[in-house]
């Protein structure tokens, strides 16, 4: 029998208000995919997948990446994120 493993998200680094719009107003101005741990966890208690892709809109509640809406209170971290690419391995 073939056992599924379970990608366990660890806890990232709870970032300021302030460090978040920053990370925020740099992608938007470099046109920069983001990745972002919201502050969720399941029964497990491990955290989600990041959300990651390029900031598309925002409003007063939060952003969207991709066609998922980001409130700015569910925000826990967020890295500009690079994508290694094949060729440069």
């Amino acid at each position: 029998m073939l056992a599924l493993s379970k990608q366990t998200n660890f806890q990232k680094s709870r970032m300021r208000t302030t460090e978040i719009y920053y990370i925020l107003h740099e992608a938007i101005q470099t046109n920069r995919k983001v990745a972002i741990q919201i502050e969720a966890v399941d029964g497990n208690g491990s955290y989600q997948e990041d959300i990651i892709g390029s900031i598309k809109k925002s409003d007063s509640l939060g952003i969207y990446v991709g066609n998922e809406k980001v409130h700015y209170d569910e925000i826990r971290n967020i890295q500009i994120y690079d994508q290694v690419k094949w060729s440069s391995l």
